[in-house]
């Protein structure tokens, strides 16, 4: 298993090189037209790094998006400890060595 993963990461690493090498002379500009107002960079930009950046921002909100849950998870467990300290007796052990209740 560890030699198929490793395998395919590797095969995910030669096409992103080799789409940075075939696209590194390409460029694009960008402009963002709402109607009432429009912008336009003042140079062009290329795509590999236009679509880095993409990439960069997706994996930000991706990672900011499952640290928010992990924290409201987290704040749900103490609320739950002390809600159990509070009532002043641990939950019991069921047969499968989880918690009854």
């Amino acid at each position: 298993m560890r030699w198929f993963k490793l395998s395919l990461w590797m095969l995910v690493i030669v096409a992103l090189v080799a789409f940075f090498l075939q696209n590194s002379a390409r460029t694009t500009v960008l402009s963002f037209d709402i109607g009432v107002a429009a912008w336009k960079l003042a140079s062009p930009i290329s795509v590999p790094a236009l679509m880095g950046a993409c990439g960069f921002g997706g994996a930000l909100v991706a990672l900011s998006w499952t640290m928010a849950g992990r924290m409201a998870l987290g704040r749900r467990l103490r609320q739950l400890e002390q809600e159990a300290a509070l009532r002043g007796s641990a939950p019991e052990a069921d047969a499968k060595g989880g918690w009854a209740g």
